[in-house]
């Protein structure tokens, strides 16, 4: 199974909020470490992952913070992850500010060891020109990660995704992208998650904690569920409709198993022929 099939067309990001309704999107992102400390500033955030994955799985993708202000090493927070959200289809590592590159690496190639069917994403300022400014590795992690999530949470940077053709796009060098907004800081974040539903993998939005949640979560739902842009072809589906289509499946199967079934059970296979018809309808 292609890691690609892990890529949420909608999705909400969480630092410490616990399990809440996310009714209208369909995954979310929740911060599950802090390099290798399972919290920090008295908040578990192991514990809070393990909160929303029994409430939400499969639905919860993990996320961790690789380098300042959290450890430098690259190896025990890839095993400090696999430890807390073992066998998920797609981890994504947030960094912001100076790191080796070696430890990129080290990160990176460790979570392909111990996961090695999982998408692996990073999450950062949406160019390289900020990245470095910041001391991110940028060519290191276009080089060591599957698929970028770039932060877009200012007028500028929504700009930078815009232009024809865009620096955020070819700085990501090919690879998926799966846009992150910032309602509380852009007014027109609607454009930037337009954009990232409608010519890339996905859109989500910080953060579940953010007193404005109810509001946007209503706005990104509505868009992603616009069936009639003009650009769209009849029974074409776009790559965020393929990444909403693979993630149902991986629903279906997950409770499936989780209830008892097998793998090999005519129910579920009937249950995945079902979805495979609706999403070529």
């Amino acid at each position: 199974m292609s890691g690609r099939l892990g890529i949420p067309r909608t999705a909400a990001w969480v630092w410490h909020c616990g399990p809440r309704s996310i009714f209208g999107l369909d995954a979310v992102f929740v911060r599950c470490a802090s390099g290798t400390s399972r919290g920090s500033d008295a908040f578990d955030y192991a514990a809070n992952f393990k909160r929303w994955a029994s409430a939400r799985s499969p639905s919860v993708i993990p996320w961790t913070w690789l380098g300042p202000p959290a450890s430098l090493d690259g190896l025990g927070a890839a095993d400090l992850l696999c430890d807390i959200a073992p066998g998920r289809p797609l981890y994504v590592a947030e960094l912001q500010f100076e790191i080796p590159g070696e430890e990129v690496v080290a990160f990176a190639r460790r979570v392909r060891q111990r996961e090695p069917d999982a998408l692996l994403g990073f999450t950062s300022v949406p160019t390289r020109a900020e990245a470095e400014a910041a001391g991110v590795p940028w060519e290191t992690c276009v080089e060591e990660f599957d698929v970028g999530l770039p932060q877009v949470y200012t007028p500028m940077q929504r700009e930078l995704l815009l232009e024809q053709p865009s620096p955020v796009v070819t700085d990501m060098g090919g690879k998926p992208i799966h846009v992150a907004t910032f309602p509380d800081s852009d007014g027109g974040w609607m454009e930037t998650a337009r954009a990232g539903l409608s010519r890339h993998a996905g859109a989500s939005a910080w953060s579940v904690d953010q007193s404005s949640f109810p509001t946007w979560r209503r706005q990104l739902s509505k868009l992603a569920s616009d069936e009639n842009r003009p650009d769209r072809l009849p029974g074409q589906r776009t790559p965020s409709e393929d990444a909403l289509l693979a993630n149902r499946i991986i629903a279906i199967v997950q409770a499936h198993v989780d209830a008892g079934g097998r793998l090999e059970d005519d129910q579920l296979l009937t249950g995945v022929e079902r979805a495979l018809r609706d999403g070529t309808a």
